[in-house]
């Protein structure tokens, strides 16, 4: 016999397909092979995507594609494709834990220095200068982790998202696959309506999860919303918003497969923790172990009220992070929401995985873009030097369908069992020893270079005396909490290279820090270097002879290499375009000059001397 469930997904899949009856036109998916998948509807999930191949089938298990495999697809859906089934839809939309445990958010404030402390509210006790290098003594008493044996409640919330009234469902709760909680649910469920259950078990050390699902005895518009699953060691996330833009959105289908507000932004939770687990480096061998879950949604017509609410008598907030819907004031005065955009609803919110990996303490990789400034241009060009991502795609450079990045991964197994609040305190995370190796071209060292070094963020006090040892000289930087100054005219450090090509940055002073989730800033060649990276760039010239070379300093690299275990001593590794003792000398006077089509002519003058010096 079919099971209840079983039962049910095929008489949705009946009245769906007789309800809808005919051929629509939708999305096409295209091949790497060149195949064409035409009349489907797609999901996109980053490292995969999700298809169902007929309308009939839309809200139950799609077929998944790992997006290697796929050239491109295109979103063409029609009216049918928002048509409201008369169906009832029951939806797990998430689970609550209680206790709460409390964080940070909020309650970071920078220095001058650039040095994030927890301050500013009654639970936290300073202990004064000591604060800086003891964050563990500020949060002494305050509920961080659970404690081995202590009894949670763990309530799962049903929705009634669908069209008609719902009836009667089975509904287990297990934690590891082990049944705490079952029943059957009797009563009718109209729509908009919410039922709890509420199941108790005691916290264990260890990475568990909780499930809950629902054996609906009824057709229903989906079934993949019938069981939740959320990771008990993940960072409880809230969702704030207001029921009005809640209502406007069961007016349309979404990407997840639903009518429902809450299945399109829980499933932006499952899909996060699923770029996690794929994000493998070797910083990150086993992907990012840390996991996020919904832990509430809130619905406040006043949600600014709400957003303040967070935080509690205690001045934390009891959750891991937020995002908060804020009202337009033409909203508020009408009473009405519009639906959301039809290319908006049918795609991905990648904004969002963005905007929820800042909550977690990631940074913003753009703050390292940098557009260029006087007085460094290229010699070739006369360009201004102008600086980008290496990795333009991950996730907390530029939102879309990526992965995570290796210091992201790093950063957050790093600090999995810390409350959030921090951001940016990787930048932190540097080997103790910092060099950068000049080759040539012929991969051999360049001794006796000249390199000048400057940074981002800084006004050089080039007046006053210069400090180091040798050849190796640095000089003080104003710190007056401005981060935001363009790569500075004067060089902050210089060195000459050594028989092997080698300049070691000199471990300048900055103000010590330590911070709750580990990471202390020493002496490093990059000073006081802020949360948001932005000091976090070096321009380096480098001159032998009559030549010139200039590179970029990028600290996400040096980061990355502490993560791999790299903390004692990191290269940067830079190639100069200058010849090896002995080779020929370049030419001189190179131009280039288009012909047409992919023509160019280029023409030079001989070198002025034989060989290289």
């Amino acid at each position: 016999m079919l099971s209840m469930r079983l039962r049910g997904m095929v008489l949705a899949a009946a009245l769906a397909g007789a309800y809808f009856g005919g051929t629509s036109f939708a999305d096409t998916l295209e091949f790497a092979d060149g195949r064409k998948l035409e009349n489907c509807y797609v999901r996109d999930e980053g490292t995969r995507i999700l298809v169902w191949r007929q309308l009939a089938d839309v809200g139950q298990p799609p077929e998944a594609f790992p997006r290697s495999a796929l050239k491109s697809y295109q979103i063409e859906r029609g009216p049918e494709w928002d048509r409201k089934p008369d169906l009832p839809d029951l939806s797990v939309t998430f689970i609550e834990v209680d206790p709460k445990n409390y964080s940070l958010h909020g309650r970071i404030q920078v220095d001058l220095f650039g040095r994030p402390l927890p301050t500013g509210a009654p639970a936290l006790k300073s202990q004064g200068i000591r604060d800086y290098m003891e964050p563990n003594k500020i949060i002494e008493g305050v509920r961080t982790n659970y404690r081995p044996g202590e009894e949670l409640t763990l309530t799962a919330h049903v929705k009634n998202v669908g069209f008609a009234p719902a009836g009667p469902f089975r509904y287990t709760c297990l934690v590891d696959d082990e049944p705490i909680l079952e029943g059957r649910f009797t009563d009718a469920l109209n729509e908009n309506q919410e039922v709890t259950f509420a199941a108790k078990w005691k916290w264990r050390t260890g990475q568990h999860t909780v499930r809950f699902r629902i054996e609906p005895e009824h057709p229903e518009i989906a079934t993949i919303n019938n069981e939740t699953i959320a990771p008990l060691w993940g960072w409880g996330l809230i969702y704030i918003v207001n029921p009005g833009r809640v209502a406007a959105w069961r007016e349309c289908r979404n990407a997840y497969g639903t009518f429902s507000w809450e299945d399109y932004y829980r499933w932006h939770i499952d899909l996060m923790n699923q770029l996690f687990a794929d994000s493998v480096y070797p910083a990150a061998p086993e992907g990012i172990k840390a996991r996020v879950r919904l832990d509430r949604i809130i619905y406040a017509t006043d949600v600014p009220a709400a957003e303040q609410a967070r935080w509690k008598e205690n001045g934390l907030a009891d959750d891991q992070g937020a995002r908060v819907w804020h009202d337009s004031p033409e909203e508020l005065a009408s009473g009405k929401w519009a639906p959301p955009g039809h290319a908006a609803r049918n795609q991905t919110e990648w904004t969002l995985l963005h905007d929820l990996g800042h909550e977690l303490g990631l940074p913003d990789y753009q703050a390292l873009d940098y557009a260029g400034a006087e007085p460094h241009f290229a010699p070739d060009t006369g360009d201004k030097i102008g600086h980008s991502a290496r990795y333009p795609t991950q996730m907390m450079y530029r939102p879309g369908p990526w992965l995570f990045g290796e210091a992201d991964a790093g950063y957050l197994n790093f600090s999995i069992d810390k409350p959030r609040g921090y951001r940016g305190d990787m930048f932190f995370a540097l080997p103790r020893i910092l060099a950068v190796r000049l080759t040539d071209m012929s991969g051999r060292g360049v001794p006796g270079a000249f390199v000048e070094f400057f940074q981002r963020g800084v006004v050089v006090e080039h007046e006053k005396q210069a400090g180091g040892i040798e050849d190796l000289k640095y000089w003080s930087v104003v710190e007056d909490g401005n981060f935001d100054h363009p790569v500075s005219a004067y060089p902050v450090m210089t060195g000459r290279s050594d028989p092997g090509g080698v300049v070691r940055l000199i471990p300048r002073p900055a103000e010590s820090i330590r911070t709750l989730n580990g990471f202390q800033r020493r002496l490093n060649g990059f000073g006081n270097i802020d949360p948001e990276g932005k000091r976090g760039l070096m321009l380096v010239r480098v001159t032998k002879g009559d030549r010139q070379a200039q590179f970029w300093l990028d600290i996400t690299e040096a980061i990355t290499a502490w993560f791999r275990g790299e903390q004692e001593y990191y290269e940067f590794a830079l190639q100069t375009p200058f010849g090896s003792l002995g080779a020929p000398p370049a030419p001189r006077d190179v131009k280039a000059e288009r012909k047409g089509g992919h023509e160019v002519r280029i023409t030079w003058a001989p070198p002025s001397a034989e060989r290289e010096q």
